[in-house]
């Protein structure tokens, strides 16, 4: 299983907002996060439906947390970009099981626990959680160092 880049580019860019704690344009998201502007652009459209940010229009715009980085989970995020959240087909609502086991099955009773300690994990996992790592361990460990052409930022 893994995440797609959609996910992996939303927790960048929440995270980048929620370390900035102010609005900033898509291009500097996406140069300091190193993620295309047009994907950026069009990320931004499922973030901001799913009420995780918000934009301001015009010469002086740009994006912001919709809501403080402590009340976004990475549940949160990934469930908009991610089709699905389950780690297999008979977890999902019709619990869909091609042998008609899903009642019995071993295999399913291991892939529900794993399900639950993954969106456990994920729930309880804060932006702020996330920025109080980078911030308590090294301002720059979560940014591309300068020798791979990453442009690092001050807090």
């Amino acid at each position: 299983m893994q995440l797609n880049m959609a996910s992996d580019y939303a927790i960048r860019a929440l995270l980048y907002l929620a370390l900035v704690n102010r609005m900033a344009p898509v291009s500097e998201i996406s140069e300091k996060m190193k993620i295309p502007k047009q994907y950026m652009v069009t990320l931004s459209l499922k973030l901001r439906n799913a009420k995780l940010i918000d934009v301001r229009r015009g010469q002086t715009g740009g994006y912001f947390l919709a809501r403080r980085p402590e009340n976004i989970t990475l549940l949160e995020i990934i469930c908009v970009t991610e089709q699905t959240m389950n780690l297999n087909r008979c977890l999902e609502e019709d619990r869909f099981c091609n042998r008609c086991a899903t009642n019995d099955c071993p295999v399913r009773e291991v892939y529900e626990k794993l399900q639950g300690t993954m969106e456990g994990l994920l729930g309880s996992t804060t932006l702020e959680d996330l920025k109080q790592k980078v911030i308590g361990k090294n301002r720059d460990i979560y940014f591309i160092p300068r020798n791979q052409g990453g442009i690092p930022f001050e807090l």
